[in-house]
């Protein structure tokens, strides 16, 4: 637990902030400001935007100048323009949002990133499962944390933003700059072939995936399905979010036993089976119990996916491109991250069971896809 792991786990938990902090609290924060559902959601993509386009931009820069010159300033942009957002009308808060999504565009893609440059190997998986692990117990703690700050007062939990800022000063110690002196024409003809690995394409659609499946479903969506049919309040809601995300993160910690064992293919392809049978069975869940079972089962795909596309993509990636390959992996997350909420409002006007439905169908497409390599 040295500087650069604990920075490595501060990036990580700070980069999903933006949206599990909030994720309890979506129906407070609509009732709040006045606006409609399908406007919650704007403040998910108004986050995420800023990573689908600029994200590869920071790669290159972290490969150029250096991982640390790009990721303390990005800190400080996070944390002054998410904890500004506590003070704010709707349409000023998305102009926060976004420049709050400028700043964590890149974070958790460049914790990746010194992952890949400190380790080799089963130990790079397994530091790549710990890493999921802290993000996945930080997707527990999140939810409870703004659940009970929802209880309180909503406009608290963007508050909480500012956290970044310490983190950003622990960075300015790292260790690993990743400077590299190849010239960069060379840099980028390097990179546009890197980009045409078929595994590296494949892993870039995965990943984007899974989050158009997350953040379309379970990450918004899922709070109204607990509040509507089950009445869970925000602290309910968030400490059942939270047993799941701890359920991810044993399993996640454990991924150098599933690829040992199953390969990268096959652990990927389990997982995204677990995503498409959970999100069948959510729609039908009128128990409670039954609802928590296919939760869990979500969270085994997530705790064996993430971390497994990630090894994937830093073990094809040269260190020297290593830094555009993880931030364009993290561009990818972000387009993910971006359409999910858009496709999920549209067919939530149909009904919420439908978007429970579709996003299983398409975790069923990706489970072929990865099967067939």
């Amino acid at each position: 637990m040295n500087r650069n792991v604990l920075t490595i786990f501060g990036l990580t938990l700070i980069g999903i902030e933006g949206v599990a902090i909030l994720s309890p609290a979506f129906p407070e924060i609509q009732a709040g400001l006045g606006i409609t559902k399908y406007q919650v959601a704007l403040l998910v993509t108004a986050f995420t935007l800023p990573g689908m386009l600029l994200a590869p931009i920071i790669g290159v820069l972290a490969d150029r100048l250096g991982r640390k010159k790009v990721i303390v300033p990005c800190l400080f942009i996070f944390g002054l323009s998410g904890s500004a957002c506590a003070f704010v009308d709707f349409k000023a808060m998305l102009v926060l949002r976004f420049l709050q999504g400028i700043g964590g565009s890149a974070l958790t893609s460049l914790a990746v990133t010194l992952i890949g440059d400190l380790y080799t190997g089963l130990e790079r998986a397994k530091m790549l499962g710990y890493n999921a692990g802290v993000l996945s117990l930080g997707l527990a703690f999140y939810p409870i944390l703004g659940g009970i700050l929802a209880d309180i007062g909503w406009r608290l939990i963007f508050l909480t933003f500012f956290s970044a800022i310490p983190v950003g000063v622990m960075a300015m110690g790292l260790d690993v700059d990743g400077v590299y002196g190849e010239p960069f024409s060379g840099y980028l003809k390097d990179s546009l072939r890197l980009f045409k690995n078929r595994r590296m394409l494949v892993a870039m659609l995965s990943g984007c995936t899974v989050f158009i499946i997350t953040y379309g479903s379970i990450t918004i969506y899922l709070s109204y399905l607990l509040e509507d049919r089950f009445g869970l309040t925000p602290d309910r809601r968030g400490i059942l979010i939270a047993t799941v995300f701890v359920f991810v993160a044993l399993v996640a910690s454990n991924l150098k036993l599933f690829v040992s064992k199953l390969g990268e293919r096959w652990t990927i392809t389990t997982g995204f089976v677990s995503y498409a049978v959970a999100l069948f069975i959510v729609p039908f869940s009128y128990s409670l119990a039954v609802l928590i079972l296919a939760l869990f089962l979500y969270g085994f795909g997530h705790g064996t996916v993430l971390p497994t596309l990630q090894n994937l993509v830093v073990s094809i990636a040269p260190p020297e491109n290593r830094g555009i390959a993880t931030t364009t992996y993290g561009s990818m997350v972000r387009l993910g991250q971006t359409v999910g909420p858009i496709f999920g409002s549209l067919l939530v006007v149909h009904s919420l069971d439908l978007v429970f439905l579709a996003f299983s169908g398409l975790a069923t497409l990706f489970a072929f896809i990865n099967a067939v390599g």
